[in-house]
């Protein structure tokens, strides 16, 4: 048997005779385990004497969690985010906050192409993090749970390390942190958050590359995996530390936001055709379509109140319908945000069939440390796949349903057409407030590949209903915008993710030997 091996042996030995009958010593054996990690770090009072660390550094940062990938596919390849300039900023002086505060500072760029300028300029963000938002370092993690308030739990083994469950005052979620027996030094942290996708959201910050700085045990590389498909969410080298910078280099760290309240959202209605209706919150929705005994919705974006707002909206048009479907343009976490209020309200899911795995994954995860509307509402799935066509048809309404051609996006993605009505319901296929268009050419392809004549546009994205002509001038103009950007960015010796543009609204671009 290896030291390492007999180490943790006897820990678990002692956790396993203390525990269950001493609460207390249970505690008290935990408390000790945390010392020891803070004496390999530094020392307990060396660490609780900081005012404040620094570290600068750079890396990446999967793009929705891993819920904005080109499919729900488990293996399809992960969309980035890369992360430069970065610089975060440890406030460890005020003992009231479990692990102090943080201000962290970033630039970011999706490394794909983007709509929006904003997701491909690096502009500079900031974010002021508090309590287990200061859980993913070894450093504010330990401090957080060595605090007083702080309630600690039962000490177990998970391959070869000692975990230490925690729980901050004023929470009700537990937190983790595990020690190397060897070196003693924090090798992970874990904690749960409320997501709106996935329910409770498991993540774990592994450390590594430990080096001394001003007499503190610092990690150089930090990585988060989540505990869904065992998602790599973040992959970050740290360049840099500083400890207990002079105030005059330290970035302002801003104040806490007063005020009143925002008003509370609210679904405006908008008849389109009689027994179709936009609905939309805050700038985002779809259509309302009604048949002779329910109602079907296109969409479940954003999250649970945006989700159950329109529902509620809906089942207010005609009375005795209600809604029962919706329809799942694609996976992206932003178009399905609101899957999990829908559930919980009974209603069936219709989208392409390669998307059930990724949304039934979304359907059945747990909600038991944050409870959602599925969690207290709790309904099976019922799921409606599309392949290449599908139609909803009784005796009063007839809806098209096709699958999504030549769009790189979201290649398991359907839309919907109203052909009585001439309106097409779709979900990033377009959008008004795009900056930069990749995919010009999907729309009009889809229109002539399925022979279908759509006057007016019903996009998730945007004010509202649109006509075609304009759908079609916002394109050309999104073209040309991305088509300049590349040229811009080229000039500059900057080569962008998507560049050069490789359709027009018509098609593919005509390639250039180079």
């Amino acid at each position: 048997m290896t030291m390492r091996r007999i180490i943790a042996a006897a820990c678990l030995m002692l956790c396993a005779a203390f525990g269950p009958a001493h609460p207390a010593l249970a505690q008290e054996d935990a408390r000790a385990m945390l010392t020891r990690a803070a004496e390999a770090m530094g020392g307990l009072e060396r660490l609780q004497g900081l005012h404040n660390v620094v570290y600068t550094g750079f890396g990446q940062r999967a793009y929705f969690q891993g819920g904005g990938n080109i499919t729900g596919d488990a293996l399809a390849p992960t969309k980035w985010q890369a992360l430069a300039d970065v610089q975060r900023t440890f406030d460890l002086s005020d003992d009231m906050l479990p692990g102090g505060r943080a201000l962290y500072q970033e630039r970011w760029g999706q490394e794909f192409p983007f709509a929006g300028l904003f997701g491909m300029d690096f502009p500079r963000r900031e974010t002021l993090q508090t309590r287990d938002q200061v859980l993913d370092h070894p450093l504010s993690a330990l401090l957080a749970a060595l605090h007083r308030g702080t309630t600690l739990g039962e000490v177990t083994e998970e391959d070869g390390l000692l975990v230490v469950r925690f729980t901050l005052s004023m929470t009700r979620t537990p937190a983790w942190i595990g020690i190397d027996p060897v070196t003693n030094l924090p090798r992970f942290t874990r904690w749960v958050a409320p997501h709106t996708n996935l329910g409770d959201l498991t993540t774990t910050a592994w450390f590594s590359g430990y080096l001394p700085f001003a007499g503190v045990q610092l990690p150089m590389g930090l990585m988060q995996v989540l505990d869904w498909r065992d998602q790599v969410n973040l992959m970050f080298q740290i360049d840099s530390y500083r400890v207990n910078v002079p105030a005059e280099q330290l970035p302002r760290f801003p104040l806490p936001m007063a005020g009143r309240p925002a008003p509370a959202p609210r679904a405006e209605v908008t008849r389109l055709a009689p027994g179709v209706w936009d609905v939309r919150v805050n700038g985002a929705g779809g259509a309302v379509v009604e048949f002779a005994n329910r109602l079907v919705m296109f969409e479940a974006y954003g999250g649970e109140a945006q989700t159950l707002l329109r529902i509620d909206a809906a089942n207010r048009l005609v009375p005795g319908k209600q809604v029962e479907a919706v329809i799942v343009s694609h996976h992206h976490f932003d178009h399905t945000g609101g899957l999990r209020a829908a559930l919980s309200r009974g209603l069936e899911v219709i989208s392409h069939r390669g998307n059930e795995g990724i949304i039934r994954e979304m359907a059945e995860r747990p909600a038991v440390h944050f409870p959602d509307a599925l969690s207290r509402h709790p309904h099976p799935l019922r799921f409606i796949p599309v392949d290449d066509q599908m139609v909803l048809e009784d005796a009063t309404r007839r809806l098209e349903l096709y699958r999504v051609i030549e769009h790189s996006h979201m290649p398991n993605a359907v839309f919907g057409y109203l052909p009585a009505e001439r309106i097409l319901l779709e979900g990033d296929l377009a959008d008004e407030a795009w900056q930069l268009h990749w995919w010009g050419s999907a729309y009009a392809a889809n229109i002539r590949h399925y022979g279908i004549a759509p006057e007016t546009n019903v996009p998730v994205h945007g004010a509202g209903p649109i006509p075609m002509t304009q759908v079609f001038a916002n394109t050309r103009r999104q073209i040309e915008a991305a088509g300049e950007y590349c040229r811009t960015a080229e000039a500059r010796g900057r080569f962008v993710m998507g560049c050069p543009v490789q359709y027009n609204v018509d098609g593919a671009t005509t390639l250039e030997p180079r």
